[in-house]
């Protein structure tokens, strides 16, 4: 009995950070690749010199 609650914790513990990970994961390139929000690149000052 000892060893299947120690296999079902085990497998919860791996199971349940990978899977937040994947969700995390997955809305991250959803936000990635969605254009509806374009935002302006900042231009640079024609009278300003960079070094």
């Amino acid at each position: 009995m000892d060893y299947i609650m120690e296999a079902i914790l085990l497998i919860l513990a791996v199971v349940l950070p990978l899977t937040c990970v994947l969700i995390f994961l997955k809305t991250l390139i959803s936000n990635l690749g969605d254009s509806r929000i374009i935002t302006k690149l900042p231009t640079e000052k024609k009278g300003e010199k960079s070094k």
